[in-house]
């Protein structure tokens, strides 16, 4: 009994472990599921064989098998069951590789399906993309092809190249021409230098005249006609002189809250204005006058109607100063002691009526003769006279600048005036 309960039990684990390989080979579901069914059949068999050479060897538990034939029975009933169970799984393996097979060739067929459509929607878009291409090239081809109304480029190129020839040309042409102006403005340099020269010998000579002219005054001085040397005498006072402006002495009509009156009359320059319209625009004084007037108007708009009078009036009279006395009025001065200056006591005319109209005055205490002393000449410029015979050290030779005055009010209501600096010659 317990022999059969040994084998009952070998038999159910090996009939369980028959199931478990049998689950694991439909769970793997490998290409040797076939074969490995068919081993565990002949294991199957074997143990069954096994069981029948057990069932005669075993003859002394005969008996006792007799006794346990409807355990036998069962038992057999139940590996019969379990070899219809292997039967039917290994059917079902069978069916399910006979599916696997089908759905395989099925997947094949898709597949050769879908592959089959994508090549013919790739020939589908390389026909679109080659018939696009030829268009491109038709496009190219026509865009290239030659335009009958285009010039012909290599017209073009040598025109270029012609240009570029006379580019060079002129460049050389341009160098020589610049060459040429250096040496034009070497020369009007060399010129304007022998100029200054020249001025400075003609001043000396201007000066030479008027000694000369001294001296004659002086032999003029030994003649006996009394009424020949008061005429003489009253010359050489300067009380005559062109440059003398006295209407404006004891006038004070430049106030400080009448600035801009003061500047209208700086800037009205038609008096000059109408005296220079016939003169050419080469002649020396007309361009000083257009660079004076052209500062006194700058000047004029730098002050507003809250400027300050005598910040006003000292830029007004450094402008005059720079630009009509020391440069106009010194160049008239010159031409009319050298004699010969028609046109200078004209324009010294203009001047006058125009310096008048301003409000100025000249200073008329200053002759030839007097000793200089320096609290009595502060508006003059003193420079040595190059000759001085007869004359004692101190003595002014001669005038040749007058300074002009202006008088005004300033806004405490004080009188008093504002000039600019004369120039005088005195022996040393």
């Amino acid at each position: 009994m317990g022999l059969w309960k040994n084998l009952k039990y070998v038999l159910s684990d090996e009939c369980n472990g028959l199931l478990r390989l049998l689950v694991d080979n439909y769970n793997k579901k490998t290409d040797k599921s076939e074969k490995t069914i068919r081993e565990i059949a002949l294991k199957v068999q074997q143990t069954l064989e096994t069981q029948e050479v057990l069932d005669n060897n075993l003859s002394d538990s005969y008996q006792e098998l007799k006794e346990n034939k409807e355990v036998i029975t069962k038992v057999s009933g139940q590996c019969d069951s379990v070899f219809e169970k292997c039967d039917a799984i290994v059917g079902q393996i069978s069916r399910m590789e006979t599916d696997a097979a089908a759905r395989s060739h099925e997947i094949e067929k898709i597949f050769e399906q879908a592959l089959e459509k994508q090549n013919e929607e790739f020939t589908q878009r390389n026909q679109k993309l080659a018939s696009r291409i030829r268009e491109v090239y038709n496009l190219i081809e026509a865009q290239n092809a030659k335009d009958p109304d285009e010039p012909d480029v290599n017209e073009l190129l040598g025109r270029i190249d012609l240009l570029e020839k006379k580019n060079a040309e002129y460049e050389k042409q341009v160098q020589a021409l610049q060459e040429e102006l250096e040496r034009t403005n070497s020369a009007l340099a060399q010129a304007d230098q022998n100029y200054q020269n020249e001025k400075r010998k003609t001043f000396g000579l201007s000066k030479k005249l008027v000694q000369a002219n001294d001296k004659i005054g002086d032999l003029l001085g030994r003649f006996k006609d009394r009424a020949l040397e008061d005429m003489i005498k009253k010359d050489e006072t300067g009380t005559d002189s062109p440059f003398m402006i006295s209407a404006n002495k004891e006038k004070f009509t430049v106030t400080a809250g009448n600035v801009q009156v003061m500047i209208m009359k700086f800037t009205n320059t038609s008096v000059l204005d109408r005296f220079f319209e016939k003169v050419p625009d080469h002649d020396p004084y007309k361009k000083m006058y257009d660079h004076y007037q052209r500062n006194i108007r700058i000047t004029a708009r730098q002050f507003a109607a809250g400027a300050e009078l005598e910040d006003a009036l000292r830029a007004f009279l450094g402008v005059m100063q720079k630009d009509l006395i020391d440069k106009m009025l010194e160049a008239v001065s010159r031409r009319l002691r050298a004699g010969s200056a028609g046109f200078e006591e004209k324009l010294l005319e203009a001047v006058n009526r125009y310096l008048e109209s301003a409000g100025f005055y000249s200073r008329d205490d200053i002759q030839a003769g007097n000793i200089f002393k320096e609290e009595n000449y502060r508006d003059m410029e003193c420079v040595r006279a190059e000759k001085a015979d007869g004359a004692q050290p101190g003595e002014i030779v001669e005038v040749e600048l007058y300074p002009y005055y202006i008088n005004y009010i300033d806004k405490s209501g004080k009188r008093k005036r504002m000039h600019t600096q004369g120039v005088m010659a005195v022996a040393g």
